[in-house]
């Protein structure tokens, strides 16, 4: 279990390093409901399984938004359920919270574009201060091309002006995206079922109930950002066990034999928060150049493209 561990997070951080993915290390509270039916009687969950968890996340995210992600966390959700009895084990037992283990995580996810926060205010301050400085903009940034744009109007630093102020009121708001997934989780467990153990004559039954391998994820993040720097990420999921778990075993007594029928079933939720650590690459200079270049307004031809009327 630990060398598969390691292989996993070895494999995670060479794909970081290679490609454009994110790393999500969480940390938050997860509530398996494991709960049990006795023979024929209804479904009841024997004690409390609210836990802290921890987990990490890697996902990688195309253009269109859809990406795949695996991950790996802490995982409490198996129940042990300890009776003598099997006469009396309805109402006569011991529960008690099974091991922590390691779940893999695996499935899709789409995140969508960013939606700001205060968009109306940000676009009047955008206008009232492009309003305000455009003449100042026209002056400081186009003064070494009065020969050129003298014969020309102005239109085209104005467009700069707006274009840059717009652009600086939205990189100062916060945003969040919205981020649904769903997948499966898989815990590699060998654990039976039904454990019997006899003590100085005395046979007792442990039951692991929520003892399930694999599981259904679904859920939703929240990633905030401010600045187009990524902040933290806030995550609820749902998860519900697959598959069936029923148990029947029969105990011999000197007058009767007994038939006993254990079953189970898990669900619950978890919500966590993170840190989205990003190894995208950036070309920057090539960016900035091709920016310069787009709204420089010395150059006439430059000029026609933002319709640059000239003076009459």
């Amino acid at each position: 279990m630990r060398h598969a561990v390691l292989v996993l997070a070895f494999a995670a951080l060479t794909l970081a390093a290679k490609s454009q993915i994110t790393i999500l290390p969480q940390a938050g509270i997860d509530n398996p409901i494991s709960k049990i039916k006795y023979n024929n009687l209804s479904y009841f969950a024997p004690l409390n399984q609210l836990q802290p968890q921890l987990g990490v996340r890697a996902d990688y995210k195309f253009k269109n938004g859809f990406g795949p992600f695996v991950g790996l966390a802490t995982s409490r959700s198996s129940v042990n359920y300890n009776f003598n009895d099997p006469e009396n084990g309805m109402t006569a037992y011991r529960a008690s919270l099974g091991k922590t283990q390691l779940q893999l995580r695996a499935g899709l996810q789409y995140s969508t574009k960013p939606i700001l926060f205060n968009r109306k205010s940000s676009e009047r301050a955008s206008k009232t201060s492009s309003s305000e400085k455009t003449s100042s903009h026209y002056s400081t940034s186009c003064s070494h091309y009065s020969s050129s744009c003298s014969h020309y109007s102005s239109s085209c630093c104005q467009k700069k002006s707006s274009f840059a102020e717009k652009a600086k009121s939205q990189n100062q708001s916060w945003a969040v995206r919205v981020e649904p997934s769903a997948g499966f989780g898989f815990v590699p467990s060998n654990k039976p079922d039904l454990v019997t153990k006899t003590s100085a004559g005395q046979t007792s039954y442990v039951y692991n109930a929520g003892n399930f391998r694999t599981a259904l994820l679904t859920g939703v993040g929240f990633e905030f950002s401010k600045n187009r720097a990524r902040l933290f990420t806030l995550s609820v999921n749902y998860f519900k066990g697959l598959g069936s778990k029923e148990t029947t075993f029969t105990t011999q007594s000197a007058t009767k034999t007994t038939t006993t029928s254990l079953s189970s079933k898990l669900s619950g939720w978890n919500a966590s928060i993170g840190i989205p650590i990003g190894f995208t690459k950036r070309s920057t200079a090539k960016n900035t150049k091709q920016e310069n270049k787009k709204y420089d307004c010395g150059q006439y031809r430059i000029e026609r493209k933002y319709r640059c009327g000239k003076v009459i």
